[in-house]
């Protein structure tokens, strides 16, 4: 599925929370939105998903304008106090209620069987104890697994610090199996990638 945010700009209480920004991402790829940390990746990112309200501009999937379409169709990816899971959980836990909430199986044996296909063996451990590499990939996985997703959105996963390659080439290969993929990261970020920036918050083509 193609997704393109035109001109998309969302309102907070006290002034925007995302400047108008456009961008558009198709399936095989990864596109990578730059902008300074913030409540503008956790607008845009609700945006996109059809979660949030628009101030101005509009959101297409395939030229479907539809809030209902992208709920739908895009998964939003660790969003900040949206979709990411509660650090104090055990491993097992967040990730059984990720899967659930994707309608996967998410009993004990299943998150078990999940989680030890992904290499991860100390499912005790609190999630937020997880390398945020591990982290961002399980969590893209797991909204990958979900039957209707066909775009991922993946919001922030540098403001966890450590080493972005791991989940940026786990971004791609998610990409190459036919999703669309967005990511929000800052400038620090996609020049650590050495990616170009092709799109940034608060600018609309």
């Amino acid at each position: 599925m193609e997704l393109i945010a035109d001109h998309v700009s969302v309102a907070g209480l006290h002034g925007p929370l995302l400047l108008p920004t456009s961008l558009t991402a198709g399936p095989g790829r990864v596109t990578l939105v730059a902008g300074d940390p913030g409540y503008g990746h956790v607008a845009l990112a609700l945006a996109l998903g059809g979660r949030a309200p628009l101030m101005d501009g509009v959101v297409t999937v395939d030229g479907d304008a539809s809030e209902a379409l992208r709920r739908r169709h895009v998964a939003l990816v660790d969003v900040p106090d949206v979709t990411a899971p509660e650090g104090a959980l055990s491993v097992r836990a967040a990730v059984a209620e990720q899967l659930a909430l994707a309608g996967r199986p998410a009993s004990r044996a299943a998150t078990r069987a999940f989680l030890a296909g992904h290499g991860v063996e100390d499912q005790g451990e609190r999630f937020e104890s997880l390398p945020p590499s591990t982290r961002t990939t399980l969590l893209m996985r797991v909204a990958a697994s979900r039957a209707a997703t066909r775009v991922l959105v993946v919001a922030a996963p540098d403001r966890l610090g450590g080493d972005p390659t791991d989940w940026y080439a786990a971004a791609e290969r998610l990409a190459a199996e036919g999703l669309t993929v967005v990511v929000q990261v800052t400038h620090g970020t996609a020049r650590q990638l050495a990616l170009p920036a092709t799109y940034e918050l608060g600018v609309a083509a």
